[in-house]
C-alpha cells in the first residue's frame, strides 16, 4: 500500500500545524527532515552566517510526514529516503518537485545484534536475522567472511524484509538480527543495538544497477517554484559539507541526542549536488519497498 494513504488525515492535520508555524516564523524558506545523522551537512550549514533569518530546519517524524508537507507546501524543500521516492513520485503535486541534492553514504555489510542479546559473532546459529533478500550483496559478503572467519551460520533462519523495516524489527523482537547499509549503523548503536561486523570494503552496483542505488541514503527535493532559493540552500549546504569530518560529527552531536563516540566509530554521509535524473534511477530500480530489482521486470 502507498505509504501515505494510511494516515492522510493526521498528515493532513500536521501540515496545516506546521503552515502555522512557518508563518509565525516569518516565512522563513522551510527544510523538512527527519533527524538523525545523515543530515550532518544541514546542521553544519543551520549554524553558519547566511542562515539565520532566511532558513529553517523542520524536524517530522517520519519520511512519510517529510513527504507529504512537501506536496502540500508546508515546507519548502525535504529530505526523503530513497525508499520513499518511488512511493511520492506516484502522487499529485511531486511534478512540481525537482531534486537538487542527493546524501550519501558508504555502502557497507553490517551485521546488527538487537539489544538485550548476548552474542558473539560465533554464537550466530539458531538466530532470526533479516536479510533484504537471499541474494542480497551484503548478504553475499557476510557469508564469505562468516566461512573466512570460520563462523558456523548453517542453522541461521533468515527472514527476507526491506530495509527500512529491520530496526522496527528488531525493536519489536520480530528479528534478533539484521544485515543493514552501513548507513543504518548509527542508528542502530544509538537506539541500544550492537554491531557484530562491519565491511567497508563491499563494492555497491552490478551489471543491472547502478551504485547509486546502494549509496544513495536521502534526496533534496524542492519546490521548482523555490528553485532560486533552492540553489543558495545547496550552495549552504556544500560550503558545510567541506567541513573537516570531526567538525561535521560534532554538528550532529549537537542537534542530536547521538552520543558522540558512536559518531566517530563511524564514517561521516556526504552531501552533494543531484538532478532529477537520479530520481529516475531510483524508481527505475528500486521496488515499492526499497529492494533492488531488474529494470526488465519492473511495471
Amino acid at each position: 500500500m502507498p505509504f501515505f494513504k494510511i494516515c492522510v488525515c493526521v498528515l493532513g492535520v500536521g501540515a496545516i500545524f506546521w503552515g502555522a508555524n512557518l508563518a509565525e516564523a516569518g516565512e522563513r524558506f522551510a527544510i523538512g527532515h527527519t533527524g538523525g545523522n545523515l543530515v550532518a551537512a544541514l546542521y553544519r550549514a543551520s549554524e553558519e552566517p547566511g542562515w539565520d533569518g532566511k532558513f529553517e530546519a523542520v524536524k517530522f517524524g517520519s519520511a512519510a510526514d517529510v513527504g507529504y508537507a512537501l506536496l502540500s507546501g508546508s515546507v519548502d524543500a525535504g529530505f526523503i529516503d530513497i525508499v520513499k521516492v518511488r512511493n511520492l513520485r506516484e502522487f499529485p503535486g511531486f511534478e512540481r518537485l525537482t531534486a537538487i541534492g542527493r546524501i550519501t553514504f558508504p555502502y557497507g555489510a553490517t551485521l546488527v545484534l538487537r539489544k538485550g542479546l548476548n552474542r558473539r559473532l560465533g554464537e550466530l546459529n539458531g538466530l532470526r536475522i533479516a536479510v533484504s533478500s537471499p541474494e542480497c550483496v551484503l548478504l553475499s559478503a557476510f557469508k564469505k567472511d562468516a566461512i573466512r572467519l570460520k563462523t558456523d551460520i548453517s542453522d541461521v533462519d533468515y527472514i527476507v524484509m526491506p530495509f527500512d523495516t529491520m530496526l522496527p524489527a528488531l525493536e519489536a523482537k520480530e528479528a534478533d538480527a539484521a544485515v543493514v547499509k552501513g548507513a543504518s549503523a548509527v542508528i542502530a548503536l544509538a537506539q541500544g543495538h550492537s554491531i557484530l561486523y562491519q565491511d567497508w570494503e563491499v563494492q555497491p552496483g552490478d551489471e543491472c544497477c547502478p551504485a547509486i542505488v546502494d549509496q544513495a541514503a536521502q534526496v533534496l527535493l524542492v519546490r521548482k517554484d523555490a528553485a532560486a532559493e533552492g540553489e543558495k540552500l545547496t550552495k549552504l549546504l556544500l560550503k558545510a559539507e567541506s567541513a573537516e569530518p570531526d567538525e561535521l560529527r560534532a554538528a550532529v552531536a549537537r542537534h542530536t541526542a547521538i552520543p558522540r563516540d558512536i559518531l566517530d566509530s563511524q564514517p561521516v554521509p556526504e552531501f552533494g549536488r543531484a538532478d532529477d535524473s537520479l530520481v529516475a534511477v531510483l524508481a527505475e530500480f528500486l521496488d515499492e519497498e526499497g529492494n533492488k530489482v531488474d529494470s526488465d521486470d519492473d511495471d
